[in-house]
């Protein structure tokens, strides 16, 4: 029984203390590299002072070194932390910008065409390419190499002409998979690059994202710094918010076109239920107690024509409306559409509408048969 822990723990439990002190003692007389000798005893008192000794020693060794040292270290690493948060901030905020310069475009497809030299002009790449998923294949869509325009439309041909196809082990085919960016090293060799793709480039090193808008991939995006130029992870970072906001502002112009779309024919359904009120509001208002007559089925186109014209609001009085005899009688005079619309003051979509609710009435084909009719029925004879 050492002096350590004689009578202290009396029984069982005093021969486990005694063996987890030995085995401790021993692993830091290793640690600390202090021979422990075969004669003694690892949980006696001398055993343990030896062991505060060394580990004192091992204090007292490593406060001695110099204040100043580690304090210059503490703020260099503090000075690169704070280099590499500004580079990347810088780096996001330009490319922003970038974004925000494609949202003020209302083409979708001019959107596409101009995003290349766009993300270029927002970041630190110097060659971009935008292609579109077509097909089965990404197909080029737009370049643009920095300070070379004619080797941008000359690439762009030679890329379209040769689209690769979207298919394992091509990792672009995993990008539209996992919808996410990636970077590219030794793209000359590496195994699921397309070959002609690189060489083409002259690829050393590229990013890539894929261009998600809503659950479709549309394309995708590849960019560089140069030929030999490697990149780095924010520039991974960089063209995937490029992509993203890419995605959005094409979703949103594409939601303003519908909408401008959507409008222009609610103007025009205005327009006309605005003509038909009006005539509505000048027609003459007639109280019958009796049924009315139901009206008289057009005549045939073989009807013999009358020896003299007729008034044509006599002729067509309870068929046509007033707004839609004066586009029947313009038809007649061999008027367009978009004359009719010029003469009456509408839109392009009313006449259409007129025409046809005219040719419904008349119970013909085309226009050309309804001009037969109304000369027939007024007893002229057309052209």
């Amino acid at each position: 029984m050492t002096a350590v822990t004689q009578h202290a723990f009396p029984g069982p439990l005093e021969e486990q203390l005694l063996r987890r002190i030995e085995l401790a003692v021993a692993e830091a007389h290793q640690a600390l590299g202090i021979p422990l000798g075969d004669d003694v005893d690892g949980a006696d008192l001398g055993s343990l002072r030896t062991l505060i000794d060394g580990l004192s020693e091992l204090v007292e060794s490593g406060g001695r070194r110099d204040p100043g040292a580690l304090r210059r270290e503490h703020e260099a690493a503090l000075e690169r932390l704070r280099h590499r948060f500004e580079a990347r901030f810088e780096a996001l905020a330009r490319v922003h910008a970038a974004i925000g310069e494609l949202r003020e475009l209302t083409s979708p497809s001019e959107m596409l065409t101009v995003a290349p030299a766009v993300l270029c002009r927002g970041s630190s790449f110097a060659r971009a390419i935008l292609s579109l998923v077509s097909g089965g294949r990404m197909v080029a869509h737009s370049v643009h190499l920095a300070h070379d325009e004619d080797g941008a439309r000359r690439t762009l041909g030679e890329l379209r002409a040769h689209p690769p196809r979207l298919e394992h082990p091509l990792i672009e085919t995993e990008l539209l998979r996992r919808r996410r960016a990636t970077i590219v090293v030794d793209a000359h060799m590496h195994p699921r690059v397309d070959r002609r793709l690189a060489q083409t480039m002259g690829w050393r090193s590229y990013a890539a994202a894929p261009v998600v808008v809503g659950s479709r991939v549309i394309g995708v995006v590849h960019a560089d710094r140069g030929a030999d130029q490697q990149l780095d992870v924010l520039d991974r970072d960089v063209l995937w918010e490029f992509a993203s906001g890419l995605a959005q502002a094409y979703e949103s112009a594409g939601l303003r076109r519908t909408l401008r779309r959507e409008r222009d024919q609610m103007r025009q359904f205005l327009e006309w239920l605005n003509a038909r009120s009006g005539e509505l509001t000048d027609a003459p208002v007639t109280l019958d107690a009796g049924a009315r007559a139901p009206l008289p089925p057009p005549e045939p186109l073989d009807q013999p024509v009358p020896a003299e014209g007729r008034d044509d609001r006599v002729v067509f009085e309870g068929l046509l409306t007033r707004r839609e005899l004066d586009v029947l009688r313009l038809l007649a005079e061999g008027k367009t559409n978009k004359a009719i619309a010029d003469a009456l003051v509408i839109s392009n979509g009313t006449v259409k509408f007129h025409v046809n609710s005219i040719l419904r009435k008349l119970r013909v084909a085309n226009r050309a048969e309804a001009v037969s009719r109304y000369l027939r029925l007024l007893g002229m004879r057309g052209p």
